[in-house]
């Protein structure tokens, strides 16, 4: 839990700060764009008033508009006559009349290296052409150092809200190893008493076989469900300590389903069930046996303790991909859509009526660990017309 908080912090915050920098970055790339190319555009404008006749007499000579070429083009002839004395030193003569001729038609040629500006005067177009080779290598380079800036910012900040996210979770850190130090002490040290009042409470019954003694049975139901939670609470606690506690090995998932659901048929059976099994042979996970063994009986124990009777349950194994599938169905129960969500929490219970006595609800829990644990997944699907359905997916050994 706490890895997955620590998680979530930094891809929040790295989010924001990715959003800040891209904002600022395409801030000042706008800036630096205009102020690049600022001086280009201002020789564009005065090299056209200079040639219309609107500046003073000589302004624009002696090589302040050099590198602007105003040229003019006939409409009507398409006639194209330079009328500045200088040259665009990367183009021919050829090359800077249909540029001229480009910009007249209103074409764009910001991506030809130039840049240029058009007036229509006395029925010719006046179009002053630049040539922007220098501003577009500045450009570049600029838009190098900005993304080298903008990369390092953000490696940097990376890192400090790595750093941070250690010091933010700490306090929840602390708590909930405390937490969990006290569920596990506490569910270790509450089994000796359970084991003492189970024992005398056989004990009794066996002193007292001849009369009925439903007091002394209330009192072993509940020991025995008090038992089951302290274990279940104890499982799910040693888990978070060390998700692969125990030792892990190769075993034939195929086998232990069928097994598993061969186990369940006398439950079945008392309660008018039938189990279908649909198994495809073969598929071996890896992971603690007696662990898939507990997600095996949880799945199969629900099914069975909320289908109808006289309905089904069903039971399949087959190949996904490099992963094995294993769903759990039953009909007649359904799960609310309300309460999907939650099914896996702890000690959350979708039907208070029918698990209030009989439900720790903690062993949906041990089955997500579990299953995620193994590197695989769990969900659950339910409507009032299908049923519902758990599907496990866990990576395959031999996939």
């Amino acid at each position: 839990m706490i890895k997955k908080l620590k998680r979530r912090f930094i891809l929040t915050s790295m989010a924001v700060v990715t959003l800040v920098l891209l904002l600022v970055s395409i801030v000042l790339f706008l800036g630096a764009r205009r102020v690049v190319y600022s001086d280009a555009d201002q020789m564009l404008k005065r090299s056209l008033m200079f040639s219309l006749g609107e500046k003073g007499n000589g302004e624009g000579r002696g090589g302040r508009f050099e590198r602007a070429v105003v040229l003019t083009v006939d409409p009507e002839t398409g006639e194209v006559e330079n009328r500045s004395s200088g040259t665009l030193q990367n183009f021919s003569e050829e090359e800077q009349q249909e540029l001229a001729q480009e910009a007249a038609r209103g074409g764009k040629l910001k991506n030809r290296g130039v840049r240029a500006s058009v007036e229509k005067r006395n029925g010719k177009t006046y179009v002053a052409v630049v040539d922007t080779a220098v501003e577009d290598r500045l450009l570049t380079a600029a838009t190098k150092a900005l993304a080298l800036f903008a990369a390092g910012t953000w490696a940097a900040l990376l890192l400090l809200v790595w750093l941070l996210s250690g010091w933010a979770v700490r306090p929840m850190a602390k708590a909930w190893d405390m937490q969990r130090q006290f569920v596990a002490d506490a569910s270790h040290d509450l089994k000796t008493p359970l084991t003492v009042i189970l024992s005398n409470s056989e004990l009794l019954k066996q002193q007292s076989e001849a009369a009925d003694t439903p007091e002394v049975d209330r009192i072993e139901a509940a020991g025995r469900r008090m038992k089951d939670l302290v274990q279940k609470m104890l499982t799910l606690a040693r888990m978070e300590d060390d998700p692969n506690r125990g030792a892990w090995e190769s075993m034939d998932l195929s086998d232990m389903v069928m097994e598993g659901a061969l186990a369940f048929e006398a439950t079945a059976f008392e309660k008018g069930l039938t189990i279908d099994e649909n198994v495809e042979s073969g598929l071996v996970v890896k992971g603690n046996r007696a662990q898939v063994q507990s997600v095996l009986e949880c799945l199969l124990d629900n099914a069975c303790k909320y289908a109808d009777p006289g309905s089904s349950v069903t039971v399949s194994l087959e190949k996904a991909g490099k992963r094995a599938k294993l769903t759990v169905h039953n009909t007649g129960s359904y799960i609310p859509p309300a309460d999907l969500p939650h099914v896996f929490e702890r000690f959350y219970r979708a039907d208070k009526s029918r698990t209030a006595s009989d439900s720790s609800g903690l062993g949906l829990a041990i089955v997500q660990s579990v299953v995620e644990s193994m590197g695989g997944t769990v969900s659950v699907e339910s409507s009032e017309s299908a049923g519902t359905a758990f599907t496990v997916f866990l990576p395959r050994e031999n996939g």
